[in-house]
């Protein structure tokens, strides 16, 4: 089953085909896909050399910028991204020397990028270009012998879900009451949510989560920044308690929390402003910390602040970018 090709037909399933694939999907990012610490595991790299969340971020940009001037989708970054940093959690002798050379490291980020782009996009890159792409960093060779010892380091295993497959699922369980028929309810939560988890991608923190938490977490934080008017109590309450029952996720677990507190900082950077947390079903818990300062009195009316802005940022050409 190939989990990384949400489209619209996933709002056509039934839900009971929804639950069952987001339960596929959960058993899969907790086993065959899960990454571990490589930055901070302690593991005494400590090289000038070495790399370091910086060094990740600086490669997921160049990457974003690939796939936007080449039209491809901007889940092909988070599938890429999902190879590096599973192949640097592995023992392959490629992926320890990764570690501790940037450019091993750098030849990598282009690699995974080549991989993902070969098989989820319409055209493929070819390794030539992808050597001139390097400037003469890399030969031909240096880039197929990388991409078997990739494919080796992750036993082929490459249909892994990603945050955007969960929170397209997730999502097709909003009730069919809550839909406008304009759909201006679920655009707006789709904008929104699509847009906090592709910032999820450059952060190393978030990177460490399940995929399915930080789908979640951008669901929860567009949901409680959505007016009454357009999504009512009501129909959020039957939202979430489907979300409980159908997937599985519990919507107030810790983590999830700790990664809308987190998704919030991450947009109020991206963006210029917070994204109000208002509807109050799902209150954000803070431990009294400065760095969770989520200001919740802003006012609904305020076009500065209304989820409504979200759709109109992408049509002005603004996407999600690393801070």
């Amino acid at each position: 089953m190939n989990m990384s090709s949400s489209s619209e037909d996933d709002f056509t399933m039934s839900s009971s085909e929804v639950a069952d694939r987001i339960a596929v999907m959960q058993q899969q990012e907790s086993n065959t896909y899960a990454c571990s610490d490589y930055i901070g595991n302690g593991n005494g790299h400590q090289s000038s050399k070495s790399v370091d969340r910086e060094c990740r971020v600086k490669m997921i940009e160049w990457t974003y910028q690939v796939v936007d001037f080449c039209k491809f989708s901007r889940n092909t970054v988070a599938i890429s991204t999902s190879y590096l940093d599973r192949f640097l959690s592995t023992s392959s002798p490629s992926a320890q020397r990764a570690l501790v050379s940037k450019k091993v490291y750098q030849l990598a980020a282009m690699v995974t990028l080549y991989l993902s782009v070969k098989l989820f996009e319409p055209m493929a890159m070819d390794p030539t270009l992808l050597a001139e792409i390097s400037q003469g960093c890399y030969t031909e060779q240096e880039i197929e012998s990388m991409e078997q010892e990739i494919l080796t380091a992750l036993q082929w295993r490459l249909n892994g879900p990603t945050s955007l497959d969960f929170m397209t699922h997730i999502l097709s369980l909003l009730p069919k009451s809550a839909n406008s028929t304009d759909n201006s309810a679920m655009m707006a939560l789709i904008d929104f949510s699509r847009f906090q988890v592709e910032l999820s991608v450059c952060d190393y923190d978030l990177s460490l989560q399940r995929k399915s938490t930080i789908a979640l977490a951008s669901i929860l934080n567009s949901l409680e920044g959505i007016d009454e008017k357009i999504i009512s109590a009501q129909q959020r309450f039957e939202f979430i308690q489907r979300i409980a029952t159908l997937s599985t996720i519990d919507p107030f677990l810790v983590e999830i929390n700790t990664a809308r507190i987190r998704l919030l900082k991450l947009f109020s950077q991206n963006v210029g402003y917070q994204l109000p947390q208002v509807a109050g079903l799902i209150p954000i818990v803070c431990d009294s910390e400065p760095s969770c300062n989520i200001e919740s009195s802003l006012q609904k009316d305020d076009a500065a602040y209304s989820p409504v802005s979200v759709p109109k940022l992408s049509r002005r050409g603004s996407v999600a970018r690393c801070a």
